[in-house]
């Protein structure tokens, strides 16, 4: 039997793996990194667990909650989501709630007032641009204040560049539970006059940090004869007849395919297979792990900070969602920093360290720098897809151009060029082991 290789041990890849070595299908995974897990790893130092930011598991169908369970075997635990914004000197919950509203200050209340009478009178057709469609859900005062600002320093591409979709995709994944009402101004409105309190959303979380939940699906795929193979990548793809014949890695390993099943960035298979360049870009993160000597000073699981003389986009406390994450009376934060993988932060990280330690202190994250007692660095490449003003011309263009060899299937974050959530991931790979939309592995 010919095995079926699936480039990229992440979320989607190890769905997919676990589900075809169940099935007795051959299964060799092939990931770059030294652990699995992609995105969706976890960084332990000594008695410190981190993630990649706040992962943790939420979703509304059953078949995929039971998967996530089952994989867990009794390690998972419920946490009540809160999350917060950091907007003009003051934290706010996340997603924004009617008192967040009540105490803006007094012009911005205004001009948000105006802008809700003008809200239900506005064209509500398709917005091209990221732009155009914030101002269309939650009106231009918002949109100068947090909305502009975050997105030109966390993607570094004007919002007017910015495709609609980055808007919409990116509001679900903030908000992630659909029955929050916050999807826009008038859904903050009608919540205020109900007087409905906000619900409360439950997360799945592993105690041992959203890496284990990976290693688990690696050691189910292991025990069903799968191969993982960590530390290497794929070299060069050979083509014969329109399929891809044999994969060889860096390290000289080589394997002819029944199917291909790529999770790794949609821009290294069009290289590898000697395609026209895509034009798509991906987004990267660096990561800067702290461990502090007290427990953290913030009180949200995450919180977003929107504002260009910040030099961090997001930090997330780890003991929020584990208390297993940090010694006891210690602390962590995980700060994120986003960036292009050929650019200076992505170079030479530690250069803005300084600036990120001051400004954790200006926020009031950490009294004084004194308080950490270490700093781990590290640098995640192709985090997210940059959602260009052009880029679904350009997708639909590479994903032609990939049509023609008959046993390559695309799959998850960065195979399809697709900003999702973990439980999307999962759905996407466990699609794939039916035999949806990859012929090599219907047959």
């Amino acid at each position: 039997m010919k095995p079926i290789v699936i480039v990229g041990g992440g979320i989607a890849g190890l769905s997919a793996g676990c589900e075809l070595a169940k099935q007795g299908r051959k299964v060799v995974i092939i990931e770059k990194e030294s652990r699995v897990g992609g995105l969706a790893r976890s960084f332990v130092y000594g008695d410190y667990t981190f993630d990649i930011g706040p992962h943790r598991f939420f979703t509304d169908k059953p078949v995929t909650r039971d998967f996530i369970i089952a994989a867990l075997d009794g390690q998972e635990i419920s946490i009540q989501r809160r999350s917060g914004l950091y907007f003009l000197g003051k934290y706010y919950e996340w997603p924004l709630q009617p008192t967040a509203l009540l105490n803006l200050p007094l012009p911005m209340l205004l001009r948000s007032a105006g802008d809700l009478l003008l809200l239900g009178l506005r064209d509500h057709g398709q917005a091209e641009n990221f732009e155009g469609y914030i101002i269309r859900h939650y009106g231009p005062t918002l949109y100068e204040a947090f909305f502009k600002e975050y997105t030109e320093k966390f993607l570094g591409i004007a919002p007017q560049k910015t495709h609609a979709q980055w808007a919409k995709t990116g509001m679900k994944q903030a908000v992630i539970d659909e029955s929050m009402a916050s999807r826009n101004l008038l859904h903050i409105l009608a919540q205020m006059i109900r007087s409905v309190p906000a619900p409360r959303t439950r997360f799945i979380y592993p105690r041992g940090g959203i890496g284990c939940f990976c290693d688990s699906l690696c050691a189910m795929i292991r025990q069903s004869g799968g191969e993982i193979v960590t530390g290497d990548s794929v070299a060069a793809l050979r083509v014969e007849g329109g399929r891809i014949e044999r994969v060889t890695t860096h390290a000289g390993r080589s394997w002819d395919p029944d199917s291909v099943v790529w999770t790794a960035p949609l821009t290294e298979v069009t290289s590898l297979l000697s395609l026209p360049p895509v034009g798509l870009e991906y987004l990267s993160l660096v990561l800067y792990n702290l461990e502090l000597d007290e427990p953290a000073r913030l009180k949200y699981q995450w919180c977003y900070f929107g504002s260009k003389d910040i030099v961090f986009s997001r930090v997330s406390v780890p003991a929020l969602f584990s208390g297993q994450s940090c010694p006891a009376g210690a602390g962590s934060l995980c700060v994120e920093v986003t960036c292009r993988a050929d650019g200076p932060i992505w170079n030479e990280p530690e250069k803005i360290l300084p600036a990120v330690k001051a400004d954790l202190r200006e926020v009031g994250l950490i009294r004084a720098p004194a308080r950490i007692k270490a700093v781990h660095i590290e640098k995640v490449a192709n985090a997210y897809p940059c959602y260009a003003l052009d880029y679904e011309e350009k997708l639909a263009a590479a994903k032609k151009n990939l049509s023609a060899f008959r046993n390559l299937t695309l799959a998850g974050r960065t195979g399809l060029f697709w900003y999702n959530n973990m439980d999307d991931s999962i759905e996407n790979g466990r699609a794939i082991a039916t035999g949806a939309g990859c012929p090599g592995l219907a047959s």
